[in-house]
């Protein structure tokens, strides 16, 4: 069959022609090739296999199980070659595979074109449609046959009539059966006879429920014969294998770094423990020998204050300093944060509180009642629009309150 005999396939609708023509096939061993061309090699010679794979495998793994399967059932060894047929548009997910000699796959891997198809690939189809086309084939007469997007077979008639007699018995029946050219009788009897009906012109189509046939639009060209994905993934392997110990170098020296930086923390946080035990000894040996330690700062604040007044003649006189101080931690303790502060020597330290209830303010003046201070609750009252009591509490050395 030439390439010019390829392309009159569709010629039975304008939509399927123009496809066609557009795609530019020809037939292997025409010499007629360019890069733009799409190339059919005789389907009898790249058969279709179908296979039971996992559906969870992808990529390579997927390729490695089917070629075991391939072995199994068919003995198929290092002389043949296997690719993924990704007809439908299954990408990932296919399940069968082209099966060709190996010397002839390297042969048409030569080819400077756009694809290498088997010919049945070049027939237009749609779901729930298989499409016929007679040739020749070596001054014998063949038949191309697509059945529906995921599957394709070339054979002589004989051959294609019992392929074509198993799958309307074992698969479901397609909505119609679309001849490219001169029918085969027995082939459109035998289609008859299991009520497929049986067209040749592809506008009786829409009355039969069937979508306008495509050419190439079903994944043909992923499944272009050059191309070997595993081999693929192997030079891309190899491309980037001079990269690992570049990568490795910089995974073991961000582990050197991270090993240090842990090192680092650990002797800090040693040297911070150590300091805590020294500073406590420290407090609890000059500062607070008796009970607890909670709060170095407050407690060794409060010993410099009594030993302050010891100093100045054992005086009961708080300084205002001292005082403030005083309160201050109370108030920290209570989480209680003032509104106001003043002073004057003859009333004292005034304190003005927002608490949430009177409660607490009760609560913050027993606190602030000390050997040294007085603290009175002057007023606790509720405001319009604002939220808790307001609390006034004046706070005055125990010697000037006596």
């Amino acid at each position: 069959m030439t390439g010019a005999q390829v392309l009159t396939l569709a010629k039975n609708s304008n939509a399927t022609k123009a496809n066609a023509e557009e795609a530019q096939f020809v037939r292997f061993g025409d010499g007629a090739q360019t890069a733009g061309h799409v190339v059919l090699v005789p389907g009898h010679m790249v058969p279709q296999v179908d296979l039971d794979l996992p559906t969870a495998l992808r990529g390579q793994a997927r390729e490695q199980v089917a070629r075991r399967q391939l072995a199994d059932r068919m003995g198929v060894g290092t002389s043949e070659e296997m690719r993924p047929c990704a007809l439908g548009n299954t990408g990932e997910g296919w399940s069968r595979v082209f099966v060709c000699d190996r010397a002839q796959m390297a042969m048409w891997r030569e080819l400077e074109c756009q694809a290498v198809l088997p010919d049945y690939l070049s027939l237009p189809t749609a779901k729930g449609l298989w499409t016929l086309a007679q040739t020749e084939a070596d001054g014998a007469p063949v038949v191309i046959a697509r059945l529906g997007p995921e599957d394709g077979v070339s054979a002589a008639p004989e051959i294609l009539e019992a392929l074509l007699s198993r799958d309307l018995a074992s698969r479901p029946k397609p909505k119609a059966l679309l001849w490219q050219g001169k029918p085969v009788e027995a082939i459109s009897a035998l289609a008859q006879s299991f009520d497929v009906p049986v067209v040749t012109d592809v506008q009786d189509l829409a009355g039969l429920g069937v979508e306008m046939p495509k050419v190439l639009a079903h994944g043909e060209l992923s499944c272009d014969l050059r191309k070997d994905p595993m081999a693929a993934r192997t030079r891309l392997a190899q491309q980037v294998l001079p990269w690992r110990w570049t990568a490795l170098a910089a995974a073991l020296a961000a582990t050197l770094w991270a090993a240090s930086q842990l090192v680092a923390i650990n002797r800090i946080e040693a040297q911070t423990a150590e300091l805590t035990l020294q500073t406590q000894a420290q407090v609890t040996a000059k500062f607070v020998p008796n009970g607890p330690i909670l709060d170095v700062r407050s407690q060794v604040s409060r010993a410099l204050s009594d030993m302050r007044q010891a100093r100045a003649g054992g005086a009961d006189r708080l300084d205002v300093l001292d005082m403030t101080a005083d309160v201050g931690t109370v108030l920290d303790a209570a989480k209680a944060v003032p509104e106001l502060v003043s002073y004057t020597k003859e009333e004292g330290l005034l304190l003005v509180v927002r608490l949430p209830d009177f409660a607490s303010a009760e609560r913050l003046t027993a606190a602030l009642q000390t050997d040294a201070m007085v603290a009175e609750l002057e007023e606790s009252r509720v405001s319009d629009g604002q939220a808790g009591v307001r609390t006034e509490i004046r706070v005055t050395p125990k010697e000037a309150s006596q």
